[in-house]
């Protein structure tokens, strides 16, 4: 009887223990969150628009953006992948962009070689899904989270989209990143990245041209972060583009679920799905998304226009960066003087996704 007293002491002991590490993390974590900021929620009232809801089913981004927005050269989405929403919001950003100001070169996180199948896909009269089939099970190798049903259903409507479009106007794939196969440089691949895409615009003669792209969420900043000095794609291309001809949107979730296929950081759950990689927490944190959630709804996906006149955007560091816990290095910029408009311009807020299922 007193070993099982003992025992039972122990295992009581344990779980306070257990509780009291829950508890902390959990009151860090709502400290860093914040509830809401007034100035905050003020401005963003007069600059969001929800773009899809569950009811309508459809998107309208349509009124939204400013000349200043159009005017710019280069157009960078950022996500985490795994979230199936943010494919149909990478489609119809494009399209947008493309019916209103004429973008038609689509700067992808792939290499050469998967982008020229992706444009041969394209370009063929008739759909051969066997091509598009191979280009989505070949993201794995890199992107093992995008790799999926929804990446492929992106596709073929952005194939049918591509096909009312005149000769002059089709879509074409610009695959910037490192090939699989080459090992002959030891360079960051954001550094592969931005010096394919200027070789590329100069081989091209693509100098006038606009562009989109959908990146991994670090890859879209403007600023570096707190990662050993970490330099983001959108850094490096400033040195060859117009000033301010960068904008930079960023999805956030709440409430989702996303794809995570086995893989050697974090462990994966048997349906590959988890709800806990949202950006309020508690592994991910956003600095002012409860300011987002306060302005949102369920099952709709909202935009906010963070660099418009009188942002308080431009003298904080509100939703300007991630902090993560447990699994990998913060997304936040460490220095007192960069603001976050000077990281990223633009945010969707993502309510209620599910995750992308497998092909």
């Amino acid at each position: 009887m007193r070993i099982l007293k003992i025992i039972g002491k122990i295992l009581l002991v344990l779980l306070i223990i257990k509780l009291l590490i829950i508890a902390f993390f959990w009151i860090k974590n709502e400290n860093y969150l914040e509830s809401t900021n007034d100035k905050n929620l003020s401005y963003l009232k007069k600059n969001k628009k929800v773009i899809f809801d569950k009811e309508e089913n459809q998107y309208n981004l349509n009124g939204f953006f400013d000349k200043d927005f159009y005017d710019s050269d280069i157009f960078l989405l950022g996500e985490n992948h795994g979230f199936a929403e943010i494919q149909n919001i990478d489609f119809e950003l494009f399209k947008h962009l493309n019916q209103k100001i004429g973008v038609k070169y689509y700067i992808a996180e792939m290499d050469s070689i998967r982008s020229k199948r992706l444009n041969e896909y394209l370009n063929n009269s008739i759909k051969n899904n066997s091509i598009l089939e191979s280009v989505v099970i070949d993201i794995k190798q890199r992107i093992p989270q995008q790799s999926s049903q929804q990446l492929f259903e992106k596709w073929e409507k952005i194939y049918d989209y591509n096909k009312t479009l005149s000769d002059s106007g089709k879509i074409t794939v610009l695959g910037i990143d490192k090939n699989f196969d080459d090992k002959s440089r030891n360079l960051s691949r954001d550094s592969i990245m931005s010096l394919n895409f200027k070789r590329i615009i100069e081989k091209r003669d693509l100098q006038n041209e606009k562009f989109y792209g959908l990146f991994g969420y670090a890859h879209v900043l403007q600023e570096g972060y707190s990662n050993n000095n970490f330099r983001p794609f959108a850094v490096r291309i400033k040195s060859f583009t117009k000033k301010n001809s960068i904008k930079s949107l960023v999805c956030y979730n709440l409430d989702s679920e996303v794809y995570l296929p086995e893989n050697d950081q974090f462990p994966a759950p048997e349906d590959h799905k988890l709800s806990i990689l949202n950006e309020d927490g508690p592994i991910m944190l956003v600095k002012g998304i409860n300011d987002l959630r306060e302005l949102t709804q369920p099952n709709s996906v909202t935009i906010f226009d963070l660099d418009n006149t009188n942002s308080p955007y431009h003298e904080n560091q509100y939703l300007g960066g991630i902090k993560v816990n447990f699994f990998g290095p913060d997304v936040i910029t460490k220095s007192s003087n960069v603001f976050t408009t000077d990281v990223l311009q633009y945010v969707f807020l993502i309510r209620n996704s599910k995750a992308l299922e497998p092909i």
